[in-house]
């Protein structure tokens, strides 16, 4: 056997051994996304929240101001904290009708 032989074999050897590594690089190259979708999953629950609050508030808004056999409509607006660069100023709104006998 000569050199170019064992040269030969070592490179298909080494080829054959499979790809090293190769999980770490995919994993890297998806990191940006999986932040991504992290982050959106992240405001839609702020999002969520807010809504929750501005129910609550407006509910308690109506019932504060009824009293008198109206219906009272009352709507709240609540910021939503933002946690993407483009979702600055977000608000929600909700309403509550309450009709006072």
């Amino acid at each position: 056997m000569w050199a170019g032989d064992r040269c030969r074999r070592r490179k298909r050897e080494s080829w054959h051994a499979g790809p090293r590594g190769q999980a770490a690089l995919e994993l890297l190259a998806a990191l940006p996304l999986l932040v991504a979708v992290g982050l959106l999953a992240w405001q839609l629950v702020a999002a969520l929240g807010a809504a929750q609050e501005a129910t609550e508030r407006a509910r308690a808004g109506a019932l504060r101001a009824s009293g008198d056999g109206r219906t009272l409509t009352i709507e709240r607006a609540v910021r939503v904290p933002s946690f993407l660069p483009g979702a600055r100023g977000l608000t929600v709104t909700a309403r509550s009708a309450v009709r006072a006998p």
